[in-house]
């Protein structure tokens, strides 16, 4: 055999494997693509199940630990810009980088001045108490968001878990962009947390008297307004387990909700703070 029909059938062979490979690469991707679909549709028929449930008390609902509240200054433990510290090279294997949030500080920067006038413009007036909040979701001006497959609620004793229409389909399109980024950059599926939702006069009025620092006209009156945690996110098993141990701190999945959230405050669809001691996003609808 001459060295020209060894080359010949080298090319043909090479050729032949990189168009299996290929080919059984755009069917795996495919699949994967195809299970993300089924489970958002699945989710979405979940979340068009879920009701009011009119034997629901609001009194049944569980006491909040103690929290700060800073939406009047926003403090941060400096007052210097928080530089983002990289490790040697980010998820996508570049060193130093996360797209467009080189500074959490910086690239979330909207303060409760900011942020009230638009939850006045998009929410509801303040509730003076739970019993006006059932009535205002009895009215469908606020949606129950305790039951959903791309977040899980915190305990709260200080705020409601309701929001206006609006912002209950942006915290599922950013909740549920956190979970298909994860999978698309091979981190293990997680949920985010949300930390606080809606109050209302009573509990800022309860909040105060542990918190002086706690402002009355808080962005969360209005239904407007969630917290969701930068350092608590809770393991996808299908079902919330809740004897599972949440995952604190993971830089990565911290990297890919900042990645998340500064997409949709460059499309003007959200003003948000990043908090230092509260450990959150605190985000409000535009």
């Amino acid at each position: 055999m001459t060295n020209t029909n060894k080359k010949k059938r080298s090319k043909k062979g090479f050729l032949a494997t990189f168009i299996v490979v290929t080919i059984i690469f755009a069917a795996v991707r495919h699949l994967a693509f195809s299970d993300t679909q089924m489970a958002a549709a699945k989710a979405g028929t979940a979340l068009r199940d879920s009701s009011y449930d009119p034997s629901f008390d609001p009194e049944d609902l569980p006491l909040e630990e103690e929290e700060e509240e800073n939406n009047d200054s926003y403090t941060s433990l400096d007052d210097n810009t928080q530089l983002l510290e990289f490790p040697d090279d980010d998820i996508y294997g570049r060193p130093h980088a996360v797209n467009g949030v080189w500074s959490f500080d910086k690239c979330f920067p909207d303060i409760n001045d900011v942020q009230i006038k638009a939850a006045k413009k998009n929410g509801i007036n303040p509730p003076a108490n739970r019993e006006e909040v059932l009535k205002l979701v009895k009215a469908h001006k606020l949606v129950d968001i305790s039951n959903s497959p791309f977040y899980v609620i915190d305990d709260l004793s200080h705020s409601m878990p309701y929001l206006v229409p609006k912002a209950q389909h942006l915290l599922n399109t950013i909740c549920l962009n956190f979970i298909d980024s994860l999978q698309m950059k091979g981190i293990s599926p997680h949920l985010p947390m949300i930390t606080s939702v809606l109050r209302t006069t009573d509990d800022v009025k309860r909040l105060q008297k542990k918190n002086g620092n706690a402002t009355t006209n808080s962005c969360h009156c209005y239904g407007t307004t969630v917290d969701i945690s930068y350092v608590r996110f809770v393991p996808l098993t299908g079902t919330y387990d809740e004897s599972k141990p949440l995952t604190r701190w993971d830089f990565k999945m911290k990297q890919v909700l900042s990645e998340v959230l500064d997409d949709m405050r460059n499309q003007n669809k959200c003003y948000i703070k990043y908090e230092v001691k509260q450990g959150c996003y605190h985000l409000t609808i535009r």
